[in-house]
């Protein structure tokens, strides 16, 4: 189940959130852990485009954990999921 706690956050009851940082940029939230995800928000009804091999590390102090190729596919999968919740399309590139 998604929520929306303020403007621009998903926030899921499986313990993660997604905040768009404006038109580029989206923070990824889970367990105490963030990662950015370079993203661009498309024309008004055509969702989001996620870049990702811009996910590479998570953000300090959690930058000495590395970042495997199943956490990428949760995190793209997770900001899909958060998208669609909010009724747009997601396009990974």
């Amino acid at each position: 189940m998604f929520s929306v706690p303020r403007v621009n956050v998903v926030a899921s009851d499986e313990g993660f959130s997604v905040e768009v940082l404006g038109r580029t940029g989206i923070e990824y939230r889970e367990g105490g852990r963030s990662a950015f995800v370079d993203s661009e928000v498309l024309a008004v009804g055509h969702g989001i485009a996620v870049f990702k091999d811009s996910i590479r590390a998570w953000r300090p102090p959690h930058d000495h954990e590395e970042m495997t190729a199943g956490d990428k596919q949760r995190i793209i999968e997770n900001v899909r999921r958060a998208n669609e919740f909010q009724q747009g399309p997601v396009e990974v590139l």
